[in-house]
């Protein structure tokens, strides 16, 4: 029997290349690049096949790089082409008689096989039967076991239930009593704290008034004392008892005015008592309200 798988003696290289024989060098030299380079050796693992097609590759391109080899490979490629048509329809008849014998060996092993298999159905059919009729009556046995159980289970968890949902209101209950409660003396404590800060400024701001009064009548009984030594002057109003002098709100007077504590002349500006309207520059006023 003819070797079907020996090739003919004579390669096609333009199919190794995949070109076609009217392509240009150009051309079947772009195609040997690409070949070479997807099946060098070096770019695989299985090195084995990659180095059977790399040396195809590259026989086809030494062949067909030559001119004159390639003048003489065009005169004989009809015959070549011819060789292996003929060559790839036997090996497609050849593959197409293996796959019948396979598919006849496949079938008669199925009906085999199938033979076999309807016998031990049978038998397993006969032996389900029977164990069909002991699993159902286990099976009924044990569903009424299972309603008793879920019975007694679906009681137990309406108890549960029950029971959680008192406990659930009780602590919802507590909880709501807690944060009242929270509220109630955080409130209790802001409003105290509130009260005490207010007591805190009014004595502050009593203390402060206090001081300066002391001070205020330091002033006045200095200024007094002076007057009686020198030359008698027109009373000011910063002696009057009548005037406590605060010690917030003194508005800024424009023009020219004398200080009255200090008799420093101030060209553009002084403070002016709100109550008694007494002059007095920047320095006495710090002083009066510290």
């Amino acid at each position: 029997m003819e070797n079907l798988n020996e090739p003919p003696s004579i390669a096609d290289y333009y199919a190794d290349l995949g070109v076609s024989q009217s392509d240009s060098i150009k051309q079947i030299r772009k195609a040997y690049h690409n070949l070479a380079r997807a099946t060098h050796p070096d770019k695989k693992h299985d090195k084995s096949s990659d180095a059977a097609d790399f040396r195809k590759v590259q026989e086809a391109w030494e062949y067909l790089s030559n001119p004159n080899k390639r003048a003489y490979y065009d005169k004989i490629y009809f015959d070549v082409q011819d060789e292996w048509a003929k060559h790839r329809q036997k090996q497609d008849e050849w593959r197409q008689r293996e796959e019948r014998c396979a598919a006849e060996e496949q079938a008669e092993r199925e009906r085999r096989a199938a033979g076999a298999e309807r016998i031990k159905k049978r038998e397993e059919e006969r032996r389900i039967s029977e164990e069909k009729a002991r699993l159902e009556k286990l099976r009924e046995q044990k569903e009424r076991e299972a309603e008793e159980r879920s019975r007694a289970a679906a009681q137990r968890a309406w108890d549960d239930r029950q029971r959680a949902a008192r406990e659930k209101i009780h602590q919802e209950r507590v909880a709501e009593a807690e944060r009242r409660s929270a509220e109630a003396a955080a409130r209790l404590r802001v409003e105290q704290e509130k009260a005490a800060l207010e007591r805190l400024r009014a004595a502050q701001v009593e203390e402060k008034l206090d001081t300066a009064r002391r001070r205020w009548k330091d002033m006045r009984d200095a200024c007094e004392s002076t007057s009686n030594k020198t030359a008698p002057r027109q009373s000011s109003p910063i002696f009057s008892n009548t005037c406590a002098h605060p010690r917030f709100q003194w508005p800024k007077g424009k023009g020219q005015a004398k200080c009255t504590f200090c008799r420093v002349v101030r060209k553009k500006w002084a403070f002016l008592c709100p109550e008694c309207g007494v002059s007095a520059c920047p320095a006495c006023m710090q002083k009066l309200c510290r």
